[in-house]
């Protein structure tokens, strides 16, 4: 184990050892002798029983995040992929952020974008698949999900 007062230095290419408690060079057989060790305290590693992913929080405190928890279809990509957009499936203001946190969106090209925008039908269709995953994937009930996009598409 290594004291935690002891470090080693150097100085124009020779390496030496210095004592951060005494503030002076010290060399090694001094370090070994030395009445005031204290040795550092390492953290004990335990095996985590359950891993979520949990996405991070830019800098405007939203989540961005690149895992979709949506199936994989033809239609659109569950990975980042170049020449796609990013499609979160509950937009407006207040449920983007929760989407990207639940990992509710897709990659898709920008003439699909388009004309997912401009075709309601197709909208509702992929917002049914995104709420029966969201809801086979988190274990929530129709409650659960109204509570938090304040609709039920099922």
């Amino acid at each position: 184990m290594k004291c935690k007062y002891y470090k080693i230095r150097t100085k124009k290419g020779t390496k030496y050892g210095y004592c951060t408690l005494l503030k002076k060079e010290v060399p090694f057989s001094c370090y070994q002798e030395c009445g005031k060790k204290e040795y550092k305290q390492y953290k004990i590693l335990q095996a985590k029983t359950e891993y979520k992913y949990r996405p991070k929080k830019g800098k405007c405190n939203r989540y961005y995040n690149d895992i979709s928890i949506m199936p994989s279809s033809t239609l659109y990509f569950n990975k980042k992929t170049t020449g796609c957009q990013k499609h979160h499936i509950f937009g407006n203001v207040a449920n983007r952020p929760k989407s990207e946190q639940y990992g509710l969106f897709v990659w898709i090209t920008e003439e699909q974008h388009r004309y997912l925008h401009d075709h309601p039908l197709e909208m509702i269709q992929l917002k049914k698949i995104a709420q029966a995953t969201f809801m086979n994937y988190y274990n929530k009930t129709i409650d659960e999900f109204r509570e938090l996009f304040w609709k039920n598409h099922l």
